[in-house]
């Protein structure tokens, strides 16, 4: 250094120096070890670089002093996820996208469970089809294989069972009018039979109340129709009343949150029906899309509310 400059001078062979400084010499190149393979040779600005030989590694995260035996293998019931590298040893896990002996176990379990339920659910069943009535299908044996045959047959054997209930009650019910035969005691089938009328009792039509004009109270009736009918259900309802699907997208152009579209859907419906619109035509089709307890409730609150009465036959 003179005068406060410095001059600097090229690294010498078998030197380097890596970053800017001010030392007054080179550091020297290392040397690689017995364990070790030359990876690149020293330069004037990088060290020998150094890597431990096949089948050996040394960790980066320690210091390397010696390089260690990678693992010759994975054992029987493990695979290589990784191969052995100079950095890092071999890898070995269980196969992927494989269960282990305790998940096949539990799997096997719930298996074996879900199939001993169903075979004892189907061998209730089975005993209780077999001591069904043959005239209609319906178990005589037990309340709660009655339970299970009638949710299977709901759908198929509802209006058949409406219409047997109906003819029972006009044969067996009903007064007899003077001179006509008494009807027998009735057996074990008819005392079965008595719950179920309760439940399924003959419809009866509505009249507008005497003096009541029949067009205003129809109308009046659609505010409890469309508090009563699920907003769900809306559609269906309207397609069962033979409305076009133009109808029902015009209806819903009102308020979709509030009761107007229901409303204007059975607008269109009266206004298209004219003289031949009844309140029967409403309670008679809410049944037919299977919502008949929705129509009892209904007819129980008009003829409450004073605007109809059951028909008097």
């Amino acid at each position: 250094e003179q005068n406060g400059s410095s001059k600097c001078l090229p690294c010498k062979e078998d030197e380097y120096i890596e970053y800017p400084n001010d030392f007054p010499k080179c550091l020297g190149c290392r040397t690689c070890r017995e364990d070790q393979v030359e990876l690149s040779p020293c330069q004037a600005v990088r060290d020998t670089q150094c890597v431990c030989r096949n089948g050996t590694f040394c960790s980066p995260d320690h210091p390397c002093e010696m390089c260690q035996k990678c693992r010759p293998r994975c054992a029987k019931d493990e695979v290589e996820q990784a191969p052995c590298m100079p950095h890092s040893d071999r890898q070995c896990g269980p196969p992927t996208g494989t269960f282990s002996g305790s998940s096949s176990n539990l799997i096997a379990t719930v298996t074996v469970v879900v199939i001993v339920v169903v075979l004892v659910l189907f061998s209730l069943v089975w005993k209780c089809c077999r001591h069904r009535s043959p005239g209609d299908g319906r178990d005589l044996s037990g309340k709660s294989c009655s339970v299970v045959l009638t949710r299977y047959q709901r759908g198929g054997l509802g209006t058949q069972d409406n219409i047997r209930n109906e003819r029972f009650s006009r044969d067996h019910l009903l007064p007899r009018a003077p001179g006509s035969a008494t009807p027998s005691a009735p057996g074990p089938e008819v005392r079965e039979r008595a719950p179920l009328l309760r439940r399924a009792r003959p419809r009866r039509n509505l009249v507008p109340v005497q003096g009541k004009d029949p067009v205003t109270v129809l109308r009046r009736s659609f505010d409890i129709f469309a508090r009563d009918v699920p907003y769900k259900d809306w559609k269906r309802f309207g397609r069962a009343l033979d409305l076009l699907e133009n109808d029902i997208a015009l209806a819903e152009m009102n308020d979709k949150y509030s009761l107007e579209p229901f409303f204007q859907m059975l607008n269109t419906w009266q206004n298209r029906q004219g003289m031949n619109a009844s309140v029967n035509t409403l309670l008679e089709t809410l049944h037919q899309i299977n919502l008949g307890g929705i129509a009892e409730d209904i007819s129980a609150k008009l003829v409450q509310q004073g605007s109809f009465q059951y028909e008097v036959s």
